[in-house]
């Protein structure tokens, strides 16, 4: 019986996911303290208006996707083992294409 090792793919999707949350969390920030900023009124003409629309379309679709990334990660982490055996597709997922 083989000794099993540590999933390389879960350490893999484990390590973007971490790197993925602070953009996210940087990226909705970003966003909201623009919106605040013209919701108080920092830029007021008829070209802000569009700009505003504009900037709260973006920053909703900007939200969906970085939910949906830190979904994916998510869903690809659920029901990973921790260990799999050397010759698991776990330990060569990279040539998998």
């Amino acid at each position: 019986m083989t000794e099993e090792i540590p999933n390389p793919y879960l350490a893999s999707i484990e390590y973007q996911r971490s790197r993925a949350v602070p953009t996210v969390a940087d990226l909705r920030d970003d966003l909201d303290a623009v919106v605040a900023a013209m919701d108080a009124g920092a830029w007021i003409s008829s070209v802000a208006d569009a700009f505003y629309t504009d900037l709260v379309g973006h920053r909703h679709a900007l939200g969906t996707a970085a939910d949906g990334v830190v979904t994916t990660y998510d869903q690809a982490v659920h029901g990973q083992p921790d260990t799999v055996e050397p010759g698991a597709w776990q330990t060569r997922w990279r040539n998998l294409r």
